[in-house]
This record gives structure tokens, C-alpha cells and sequence, in this order.
């Protein structure tokens, strides 16, 4: 580390995203200093959902994406004793960097209620404290005025939160940390984890990204790519169920298709369960659950693309790099390619037994000259 100021950014990291790297980026540029992230071991407002060793792994995967000069510390983590003080760190950082000017970092929240740090007087004195303002966050001017505090002039970190990260209603984070989360079954995905075995998770996984890279490339904006995620996520969360348990559910939420063939049920039973268990209330993610399996008239984007990701899922064991690469470019298109093969491929006897098939293929496979 050079002789610049060092930026020290404290935080749960629960986990961390791509508004925390907005702020420290800016941070960097702005106050020309390296930043050193501080994950906290026990914070003191909140209790964090993961682990401190999977908080500080998502921020080292996090840290080595940016082209910045960002550190990650263990310090706090390795500290005896369930409680930590911002104060002991700021000491034994100083003791290291004596000549090193320090600055802490930290959200308008906290600024609020800074006075009840410990030795918050001397705290200050040891490192300049610098506010990240929030839009819908009370400044604390008396704070400011007390402690000499510089407000940041950045708004720039977007919606995003650690609580919808953890939700997984917000994928505005790293790729990598994204992929820590599905892989050690973190938050909504540990949640998820407990509907499926080993190979229908990765399967799900899976359809998810493809569906989201295809939503990605037809340039659907970000709630249509996290609506395509969180579909391909909640796909097959109903079908798992056995077959007796599928049928006595069927008879009570969805009594009018019962006479379709039972693998087309788990589709109504994932869409139920997405609600019930999940409080997904998105229509569009919803509504393509429920038609993934068999299609039907009156699909919308999502579900289209949703449709398509399940059935050319690289993991299937089949080639089907032309349709994925059909669907990259015009997920229309694709869909209507995917959905001509499939019905190629089952046969007459699936639509004589699928009203919702027939139905599907009647809307699409009509319409336009889609062996083009």
C-alpha cells in the first residue's frame, strides 16, 4: 500500500454488492486513498444470516473482480470476544500506519447514531469520518458538526440492498458472489436447496442463468432479466412431491386441470409454492412457472423465454448450442424453433392429451415462418 490515505470500510457485508463497490470506487477516486474493507465480525446493530467465513470469502471474490486497489481484512474477524469496537481497529491500524492518514467510512445510519460508538470522541480524532448519504436518510447535522464529519457527494449506489440480495429479488452484485450463494446454499438459495435433490438444483441453477443471459442479450431490461433468474430458480420447486401428495394438491388449487397428464402438475404446484413459501408476487415469474412445462396460449416474455431455457438446458445431455444461440439473438424466434421441435419430438398423442400444448402450439406455430 502506498503512503495515501487508507480508506477503511467497515460493514456486515451481508452480503456484500455492487453498491458497496459503487461507494468505494467513488471513495477512492474522490478522497485518493486505498480502500481496506472491515467485514465485522459480530455487528453490533444486526445479527448477520451468513457466516463471517462466507462474508469475507464473497468480499475476496468481490475485491478481486474490481480493477481498484481494494484489501479485505481479517482484523475484526479474528478479534477474541463476540462484541467488536470500531475504536480498537482504527488503534491497531494507526499503530501500524502512524504516519498514514486514516479514514472511516460510513452510511448515513450510522452517522446518525455515531455519538453512541465507543470513545466515538477519540475515534474521530484518530480517523476523519466520512458520511455516504442516502436519498431517503436524514442527515445527523449535529454529528456532522460534533464529530468534523465530510458528507461524500455520491447518490450513486443504487436500490440495491443486502436485505433483497438475500432475498434474491436484487442480483445487482458480482457474478462471482452470486455464484458462492448458489454453491454454499446461502439465503434464498439454502431456502430453495431444501425443495430439490443434488441434480434438479443444478439443473434449476442452470436453466436460471441461461434464462437470465437470454433476457440479458435480447436487451429486456434488469426486472425482466431477475424475473427470468427467479423463474428459472423456482421452476421445479413442486416436483419433487410424491405422486400422491401431487394429486390431493391438485384437487385443491388447480381442481380444473387435473385431467391433464400428472408430469404437467408440478407446474401448478411450483407456482402455488412460489407464493406460499417463497412470497414471490410477480406475476410474470408466476405465470411462466406455471407454463413451463406445457406452454399455453397468451405467454408473455418471460414465460416464453422461461419455456425455452427448460427444454435447451446445456445439462440435459443434449447439443442444443443452436437453439441456445437462436435464443440469444431473438428469443421469439427460438421459442417458436423450441417449441416446433418439441412437438415434433412428443408427437400427436401429447396434444391429444395436452389441451394447454395443443393450445400452445395452435397460438405460435402458426403464426410466421418459423422453420426460416
Amino acid at each position: 500500500m502506498s503512503e495515501s490515505p487508507l480508506i477503511l470500510y467497515g460493514g456486515s457485508f451481508d452480503p456484500v454488492h455492487n453498491g458497496h463497490l459503487r461507494i468505494a470506487s467513488y471513495a477512492y477516486r474522490r478522497l485518493k486513498g486505498d480502500v481496506l474493507f472491515l467485514p465485522a465480525k459480530s455487528p453490533r446493530w444486526k445479527s448477520a444470516s451468513a457466516s463471517s467465513k462466507d462474508r469475507f470469502m464473497m468480499l475476496q471474490l468481490a475485491v478481486a473482480s474490481q480493477e481498484h486497489p481494494f484489501f479485505v481484512s481479517e482484523m475484526e474477524l479474528e478479534r477474541e470476544g463476540e462484541v467488536t469496537y470500531s475504536i480498537d481497529t482504527v488503534k491497531a491500524i494507526k499503530e501500524e500506519e502512524k504516519e498514514r492518514p486514516l479514514i472511516l467510512l460510513i452510511g448515513a445510519d450510522q452517522a446518525l447514531r455515531f455519538h453512541e460508538w465507543k470513545e466515538a470522541k477519540l475515534l474521530s480524532r484518530l480517523a476523519k469520518i466520512v458520511v455516504v448519504p442516502r436519498p431517503e436518510q436524514e442527515l445527523a447535522t449535529s454529528n456532522i458538526e460534533n464529530f468534523k464529519m465530510e458528507v461524500l457527494p455520491y447518490y450513486g449506489s443504487g436500490s440495491v440492498s443486502s436485505t433483497k440480495i438475500r432475498e434474491g429479488k436484487c442480483l445487482d452484485l458480482p457474478e462471482e458472489v452470486l455464484i458462492y450463494m448458489e454453491a454454499h446454499e446461502l439465503y434464498f438459495w439454502g431456502k430453495v436447496r431444501q425443495y430439490y435433490s443434488n441434480s434438479r438444483y443444478e439443473h434449476s441453477l442452470s436453466v436460471a442463468h441461461l434464462a437470465r443471459q437470454i433476457a440479458e442479450y435480447n436487451r429486456l431490461d434488469e426486472s425482466l432479466q431477475l424475473a427470468c433468474y427467479r423463474a428459472g430458480v423456482l421452476h421445479d420447486i413442486g416436483k419433487e412431491m410424491t405422486q400422491e401428495k401431487s394429486v390431493s394438491l391438485m384437487k385443491e388449487i388447480a381442481p380444473s386441470y387435473i385431467s391433464l397428464p400428472s408430469y404437467a402438475y408440478h407446474q401448478y404446484i411450483g407456482e402455488y409454492l412460489a407464493k406460499k413459501e417463497f412470497q414471490e408476487d410477480d406475476e410474470r415469474v408466476l405465470s411462466a412457472i406455471a407454463t413451463h412445462c406445457t406452454g399455453s396460449k397468451g405467454m408473455g416474455c418471460v414465460a416464453k423465454i422461461l419455456y425455452s431455457a427448460d427444454k435447451i438446458d446445456p445439462g440435459r445431455g443434449w447439443d442444443s448450442r443452436i437453439y441456445i444461440k437462436e435464443c440469444l439473438k431473438d428469443y421469439e424466434k427460438g421459442f417458436r424453433k423450441i417449441l416446433a421441435a418439441n412437438r415434433e419430438y412428443l408427437g400427436k398423442l401429447e396434444e391429444e392429451e395436452n389441451a394447454l400444448s395443443k393450445a400452445c402450439y395452435e397460438e405460435y406455430l402458426t403464426k410466421g415462418d418459423y422453420n426460416e
